[in-house]
């Protein structure tokens, strides 16, 4: 894998910001081809410029320095440069095992999870990726129908909690210690201990983490 040093990295970032910022999708898309076809993994792309520059314009937007319509169209532009960018996406030779990804019901925000499928479908994941907003029965089926090894839920908003806590307890409950079962999203970058209904989850908080619990 190619090594991309720290400056080029954040200067990337930078101008990636910028443009989606300013809603222009082709020149994000241009900037971000640019660096892939000059040796940038895509792996690391998202990593290094989609997750942190998502997370600047949410601190961004929670301090108001820009509107919600800016922080939506600046993921929306993410989304859909992430799907010009994963045609290009090269699968690690190495089988891991089968994933099941999703966003709680209830939640309207899928581009952190889909980063996080993604991810680890080029780590040599089998992932099915079912977006957000998945009511409980449907991603059972979905887990049952995969064999999946793995279940990913995340969750945005910290008032999504409870709603994670009635999956997992469905999840275990129709599929014991089989299924191994991984948080992620805001919401539980917001908590500073897991509530005992979710103890033995595995939790992610970013890409590089989720990588490294599902290794």
């Amino acid at each position: 894998m190619t090594t991309v040093n720290d400056s080029f990295a954040a200067a990337l970032r930078q101008e990636y910001l910028n443009e989606i910022l300013a809603g222009k999708r082709k020149p994000a898309l241009e900037i971000i081809m640019d660096a892939y076809h000059g040796g940038y993994p895509i792996p690391g792309i998202y990593m290094d410029v989609f997750q942190e520059a998502l997370y600047e314009i949410g601190r961004l937007w929670e301090t108001n320095q820009i509107t919600v319509a800016d922080e939506h169209m600046g993921t929306a532009i993410t989304q859909y440069v992430m799907s010009n960018l994963y045609q290009f996406f090269e699968v690690a030779e190495r089988q891991r095992g089968k994933l099941v990804m999703t966003g709680v019901e209830g939640e309207l925000h899928q581009v952190g999870a889909n980063m996080v499928a993604d991810v680890l479908e080029a780590d040599g994941w089998d992932v099915m990726f079912l977006g957000t907003n998945v009511p409980e029965e449907g991603a059972i089926e979905s887990i049952r129908q995969h064999k999946a090894d793995i279940f990913g839920i995340s969750s945005t908003m910290f008032f999504n909690i409870p709603k994670v806590i009635r999956l997992v307890e469905a999840t275990r409950k129709e599929f014991g210690d089989s299924v191994r079962i991984m948080l992620g999203g805001g919401a539980f970058r917001t908590v500073q201990e897991l509530p005992p209904e979710l103890e033995g989850c595995l939790v992610a908080l970013d890409l590089s983490e989720a990588l490294e619990r599902t290794r």
